[in-house]
């Protein structure tokens, strides 16, 4: 079975086609695309059997299913907390939780076993926490890399808009520089101390973590913290989640 997978992010989407645990033929758009055929080349670039979505944007889900209707697709499934994700749920509210998450929560309890952690690094940085026994417990979220930098920009008058580049530097020679020191020290220190405390509540030293979005890599690559890096797991966690519901 093939299936297209569609994750709606606040900002872009990422669209794959999952077939036997793998992703191919990614791609990526404006989550509040402006003409149809901004989109249509990237549904319709292999045969498939179905659609699943995830989506944290419903304002623009109605949009998604006329698009993918036009292109002769099946009718999307659109994940919940009531589907069958391969890994139970004790949160207080499941409704409440992002389709994304529970894509991220159904691909590690596969992939890495239970415990373990999924860092997405996204517009907003979101812990997806699964434990041993209870499956998905809840989380942690915080303000993205992009918020920090477009915050930095809007509420200063001196300070520019900058992207995360790479650097070795351990003090600012320029204001870009400083900024970009201050995001990436800053953002490990506070991913380190969340990893460290979570460790400390699941009771497992070696707990899995697996990071995926935009700047993963960019936290994480050359760090001494040990994490799987895997920019399409929520991908994954949608095909897996259709794989169990169709």
């Amino acid at each position: 079975m093939t299936l297209l997978v569609i994750d709606i992010g606040n900002t872009s989407t990422s669209i794959g086609y999952y077939r036997k645990g793998k992703v191919a033929g990614v791609g990526r758009c404006d989550s509040h695309f402006k003409r149809a055929d901004e989109v249509g080349s990237l549904i319709t670039l292999k045969p498939v059997d179905a659609v699943v979505i995830a989506s944290v944007v419903p304002s623009v889900n109605a949009q998604w299913k006329r698009v993918i209707k036009a292109a002769g697709l099946p009718d999307p499934l659109l994940v919940t907390h009531k589907l069958k994700l391969g890994v139970p749920i004790h949160y207080p509210k499941p409704a409440n939780i992002g389709a994304d998450r529970l894509a991220n929560a159904a691909a590690a309890a596969k992939l890495l076993g239970t415990p373990s952690v999924v860092c997405d690094f996204g517009t907003a940085l979101t812990f997806d926490v699964i434990d041993g026994q209870r499956g998905y417990i809840g989380g942690i979220i915080c303000p993205g890399l992009p918020l920090m930098f477009d915050y930095l920009a809007e509420k200063t008058a001196l300070l520019p808009h900058v992207e995360p580049i790479r650097t070795k530097a351990v003090v600012g020679r320029n204001t870009k520089q400083a900024m970009q020191i201050g995001a990436r020290l800053g953002y490990r220190g506070m991913v380190r101390e969340i990893l460290q405390s979570l460790r400390v509540e699941l009771g497992s030293e070696r707990l899995p973590i697996c990071c995926t979005g935009g700047y993963a890599e960019w936290i994480f690559k050359d760090w001494d913290v040990e994490a799987i890096i895997d920019p399409t797991l929520t991908l994954k966690g949608l095909g897996i989640i259709g794989e169990l519901n169709l």
